[in-house]
Protein backbone atom coordinates (compact mmCIF):
# COMPACT_ATOMS: atom_id res chain seq x y z
CA UNK A 1 0.00 0.00 0.00
CA UNK A 2 1.39 3.61 -1.48
CA UNK A 3 1.53 6.06 1.09
CA UNK A 4 2.23 10.04 0.25
CA UNK A 5 4.96 12.39 1.58
CA UNK A 6 3.56 13.87 4.31
CA UNK A 7 1.33 10.13 5.42
CA UNK A 8 5.21 8.61 5.00
CA UNK A 9 6.71 11.59 7.10
CA UNK A 10 4.05 11.13 10.32
CA UNK A 11 4.47 7.18 10.19
CA UNK A 12 8.37 7.68 10.43
CA UNK A 13 7.94 10.41 13.36
CA UNK A 14 5.36 8.17 14.96
CA UNK A 15 8.01 4.95 14.85
CA UNK A 16 10.88 6.97 15.89
CA UNK A 17 8.42 8.41 18.83
CA UNK A 18 8.15 4.71 20.31
CA UNK A 19 11.28 3.88 19.74
CA UNK A 20 12.43 5.72 22.09
CA UNK A 21 9.52 6.26 24.30
CA UNK A 22 7.80 3.14 23.67
CA UNK A 23 8.66 1.46 26.48
CA UNK A 24 7.65 4.07 28.93
CA UNK A 25 5.16 4.29 27.60
CA UNK A 26 4.03 0.76 28.09
CA UNK A 27 5.43 0.73 31.82
CA UNK A 28 3.51 3.57 32.39
CA UNK A 29 -0.37 2.22 30.97
CA UNK A 30 0.95 -1.20 33.06
CA UNK A 31 1.28 0.44 35.86
CA UNK A 32 -2.14 2.49 35.75
CA UNK A 33 -4.23 -0.36 34.62
CA UNK A 34 -2.50 -2.26 38.28
CA UNK A 35 -2.86 0.91 40.25
CA UNK A 36 -6.84 0.47 38.94
CA UNK A 37 -6.98 -3.85 39.42
CA UNK A 38 -4.89 -2.60 42.96
CA UNK A 39 -7.48 -0.55 44.20
CA UNK A 40 -10.79 -2.63 43.24
CA UNK A 41 -9.26 -5.51 44.63
CA UNK A 42 -8.66 -3.76 47.71
CA UNK A 43 -12.09 -2.30 48.13
CA UNK A 44 -13.50 -6.18 46.98
CA UNK A 45 -10.67 -7.33 50.37
CA UNK A 46 -12.22 -4.86 52.66
CA UNK A 47 -15.91 -6.29 51.62
CA UNK A 48 -15.34 -9.56 52.22
CA UNK A 49 -13.21 -8.78 55.48
CA UNK A 50 -16.36 -6.45 56.78
CA UNK A 51 -19.10 -9.31 55.56
CA UNK A 52 -17.11 -11.66 57.58
CA UNK A 53 -16.97 -9.49 60.90
CA UNK A 54 -20.67 -8.55 60.06
CA UNK A 55 -21.43 -12.65 60.29
CA UNK A 56 -19.39 -12.93 63.34
CA UNK A 57 -20.69 -9.83 65.51
CA UNK A 58 -24.24 -11.39 64.28
CA UNK A 59 -23.45 -14.31 66.62
CA UNK A 60 -22.46 -11.99 69.04
CA UNK A 61 -25.57 -10.11 69.26
CA UNK A 62 -27.34 -13.41 69.70
CA UNK A 63 -25.30 -14.61 72.49
CA UNK A 64 -25.92 -11.14 74.19
CA UNK A 65 -29.85 -11.73 74.38
CA UNK A 66 -29.48 -15.53 75.54
CA UNK A 67 -27.19 -14.06 78.59
CA UNK A 68 -24.21 -16.37 77.33
CA UNK A 69 -21.41 -13.70 78.86
CA UNK A 70 -18.64 -16.13 79.19
CA UNK A 71 -19.58 -17.25 75.05
CA UNK A 72 -20.23 -13.85 74.33
CA UNK A 73 -16.55 -12.40 75.53
CA UNK A 74 -14.16 -15.23 73.92
CA UNK A 75 -16.70 -14.63 70.25
CA UNK A 76 -15.04 -11.26 70.57
CA UNK A 77 -11.83 -13.18 70.19
CA UNK A 78 -11.53 -13.99 66.31
CA UNK A 79 -13.32 -10.77 65.37
CA UNK A 80 -10.58 -8.54 66.98
CA UNK A 81 -7.75 -11.14 66.08
CA UNK A 82 -9.09 -11.59 62.10
CA UNK A 83 -10.99 -8.42 61.39
CA UNK A 84 -9.08 -6.01 63.28
CA UNK A 85 -9.69 -3.16 60.79
CA UNK A 86 -13.15 -3.43 60.55
CA UNK A 87 -15.72 -1.10 62.05
CA UNK A 88 -17.05 -4.79 64.00
CA UNK A 89 -13.87 -5.59 65.75
CA UNK A 90 -14.02 -2.54 68.10
CA UNK A 91 -17.78 -2.74 68.63
CA UNK A 92 -17.17 -6.65 69.35
CA UNK A 93 -14.78 -5.63 72.34
CA UNK A 94 -16.87 -2.91 73.65
CA UNK A 95 -19.93 -5.30 73.86
CA UNK A 96 -17.02 -7.86 75.01
CA UNK A 97 -16.30 -4.92 78.24
CA UNK A 98 -19.84 -4.30 78.67
CA UNK A 99 -20.60 -7.91 79.70
CA UNK A 100 -17.53 -8.68 81.37
CA UNK A 101 -18.33 -5.12 83.53
CA UNK A 102 -21.90 -6.74 84.32
CA UNK A 103 -20.55 -9.86 85.65
CA UNK A 104 -17.99 -8.15 87.54
CA UNK A 105 -14.94 -8.94 85.68
CA UNK A 106 -13.19 -5.50 86.01
CA UNK A 107 -9.66 -7.07 84.04
CA UNK A 108 -11.22 -8.31 81.68
CA UNK A 109 -13.34 -5.30 80.75
CA UNK A 110 -10.29 -3.38 81.11
CA UNK A 111 -8.41 -5.34 78.80
CA UNK A 112 -11.11 -5.19 76.09
CA UNK A 113 -11.45 -1.10 76.21
CA UNK A 114 -8.04 -0.84 76.31
CA UNK A 115 -7.88 -2.61 72.74
CA UNK A 116 -10.05 -0.11 71.88
CA UNK A 117 -8.09 2.58 72.55
CA UNK A 118 -5.59 1.08 70.63
CA UNK A 119 -7.01 0.08 67.47
CA UNK A 120 -10.00 1.36 66.80
CA UNK A 121 -10.24 3.97 63.43
CA UNK A 122 -13.36 6.27 65.07
CA UNK A 123 -12.81 8.82 67.85
CA UNK A 124 -16.08 8.31 68.86
CA UNK A 125 -15.79 4.77 69.65
CA UNK A 126 -11.62 5.51 71.58
CA UNK A 127 -13.82 8.06 73.46
CA UNK A 128 -16.67 5.77 74.79
CA UNK A 129 -13.98 3.50 75.57
CA UNK A 130 -11.93 6.09 77.46
CA UNK A 131 -14.93 7.17 79.41
CA UNK A 132 -16.16 3.67 80.45
CA UNK A 133 -12.30 2.79 81.78
CA UNK A 134 -12.42 5.96 83.58
CA UNK A 135 -15.64 4.95 85.24
CA UNK A 136 -13.51 1.70 85.82
CA UNK A 137 -10.90 3.39 87.63
CA UNK A 138 -12.95 5.69 89.72
CA UNK A 139 -14.60 2.78 91.07
CA UNK A 140 -11.14 0.65 91.73
CA UNK A 141 -10.44 4.49 93.93
CA UNK A 142 -8.07 5.13 91.40
CA UNK A 143 -8.49 8.98 90.52
CA UNK A 144 -5.39 9.83 89.20
CA UNK A 145 -6.02 6.97 86.44
CA UNK A 146 -9.35 8.29 85.96
CA UNK A 147 -8.03 12.01 85.54
CA UNK A 148 -5.34 10.83 83.07
CA UNK A 149 -7.85 8.93 80.92
CA UNK A 150 -9.82 12.39 80.74
CA UNK A 151 -7.83 14.83 80.14
CA UNK A 152 -6.77 13.06 76.68
CA UNK A 153 -7.58 14.73 73.54
CA UNK A 154 -10.87 13.49 72.25
CA UNK A 155 -13.86 13.92 69.87
CA UNK A 156 -15.57 17.23 70.83
CA UNK A 157 -18.91 15.58 71.09
CA UNK A 158 -18.32 13.66 74.00
CA UNK A 159 -16.76 17.19 75.65
CA UNK A 160 -20.08 16.94 78.54
CA UNK A 161 -19.54 13.84 79.07
CA UNK A 162 -15.96 14.15 79.94
CA UNK A 163 -16.12 16.61 81.85
CA UNK A 164 -18.75 14.98 83.86
CA UNK A 165 -16.82 12.18 84.79
CA UNK A 166 -13.93 14.52 85.87
CA UNK A 167 -16.08 15.83 88.13
CA UNK A 168 -17.08 12.76 89.67
CA UNK A 169 -13.41 11.62 90.11
CA UNK A 170 -12.71 14.91 91.66
CA UNK A 171 -15.41 14.76 93.84
CA UNK A 172 -14.46 11.31 94.55
CA UNK A 173 -10.85 12.53 95.81
CA UNK A 174 -11.92 14.78 97.50
CA UNK A 175 -11.12 18.14 95.77
CA UNK A 176 -14.56 19.58 95.71
CA UNK A 177 -13.96 23.07 94.02
CA UNK A 178 -12.26 21.55 91.26
CA UNK A 179 -15.21 19.09 91.02
CA UNK A 180 -17.80 21.72 91.09
CA UNK A 181 -15.76 23.75 88.34
CA UNK A 182 -15.44 20.53 85.99
CA UNK A 183 -19.65 20.24 86.45
CA UNK A 184 -19.83 23.93 85.85
CA UNK A 185 -18.04 23.17 82.70
CA UNK A 186 -19.84 19.74 81.94
CA UNK A 187 -23.39 21.99 82.24
CA UNK A 188 -22.17 24.46 79.48
CA UNK A 189 -21.01 21.38 77.20
CA UNK A 190 -23.98 19.66 77.49
CA UNK A 191 -27.30 20.47 75.65
CA UNK A 192 -30.30 21.48 77.05
CA UNK A 193 -32.49 18.35 76.49
CA UNK A 194 -29.69 15.92 77.03
CA UNK A 195 -30.64 13.36 79.29
CA UNK A 196 -27.61 13.52 81.66
CA UNK A 197 -28.50 17.51 82.29
CA UNK A 198 -30.48 17.24 85.64
CA UNK A 199 -28.09 14.80 87.15
CA UNK A 200 -25.13 17.08 86.08
CA UNK A 201 -26.99 19.94 88.20
CA UNK A 202 -28.23 17.65 90.96
CA UNK A 203 -24.42 16.91 91.62
CA UNK A 204 -23.19 20.55 91.52
CA UNK A 205 -25.97 21.57 93.79
CA UNK A 206 -24.59 19.13 95.90
CA UNK A 207 -21.20 20.86 95.82
CA UNK A 208 -22.38 23.79 96.84
CA UNK A 209 -23.74 25.44 93.20
CA UNK A 210 -21.69 28.19 92.18
CA UNK A 211 -20.19 29.25 95.52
Amino acid sequence: MAFDLQEQEQIDALKAFWQRWGTTVTVVIVAALLGVTGVQGWRWYQQRQAESAAALYSQMEALAAKGDTAKLVAAAEPIKQDYPRTAYASRAALAAARAAYETGDAKTARAQLGWVVEHASEDSLKAVARLRLATLAIDAKQYDEALALLTTEHDPAFAGLFLDAKGDALSAKGDSAAARSAYRDALAKTPADAANRPYLQIKLDALGGES
